[in-house]
C-alpha cells in the first residue's frame, strides 16, 4: 500500500510546466494559431511560414494534442516536441529577421510549447 502511494506521489505533476505537458491545450492553441495565420501566409507576409506549412503544422499540432487528450501524454509530448523543433528549424531565422509581430508571436508560442513538451519528453526518455 505504501509503495502505491509513493509511486502516485512521484507521478503527480510538480510544476506548472509538468501540468501543462499533461494537457492538450498548449499544443491545440498552437494549432489554432497556425490555422489563424493562414490568411497572412497566403499574402506572403515576411516572416510567415508558407501556406502549405501553415496547414500541415496546424494539423500535426492538432494531432499531437489529440494523442495527449486520449491519455497518451508521453507520446503526445514526443510528437509535439519533434514537430515544434521542425517548425523552429524551418522558420525561426526568417521570423526573427522579419521583426513582424505576428510571426514573432507564432515563434514565441512554438518555443513555449517546445519547452513544455520537450521537458516531458526528456524526462520520459531518462535524460533528466
Amino acid at each position: 500500500m505504501e509503495k502505491q502511494q509513493e509511486e502516485q506521489q512521484q507521478q503527480q505533476p510538480k510544476t506548472w510546466i509538468d501540468k501543462q505537458a499533461n494537457s492538450p491545450y498548449p499544443i491545440w492553441a498552437l494549432s489554432a494559431l497556425s490555422f489563424a495565420t493562414i490568411p497572412l501566409a497566403t499574402k506572403r507576409l515576411p516572416g510567415m511560414p508558407s501556406l502549405l506549412q501553415s496547414f500541415a503544422f496546424g494539423g500535426i499540432f492538432a494531432g499531437a494534442g489529440y494523442v495527449t487528450h486520449v491519455g497518451d501524454a508521453e507520446n503526445g509530448a514526443g510528437i509535439a516536441t519533434a514537430w515544434c523543433l521542425s517548425w523552429t528549424f524551418l522558420n525561426a531565422k526568417r521570423t526573427i529577421m522579419s521583426m513582424k509581430p505576428v510571426p514573432l508571436v507564432l515563434l514565441s508560442t512554438v518555443v513555449l510549447d517546445t519547452v513544455i513538451y520537450g521537458k516531458k519528453t526528456l524526462e520520459v526518455n531518462g535524460y533528466i
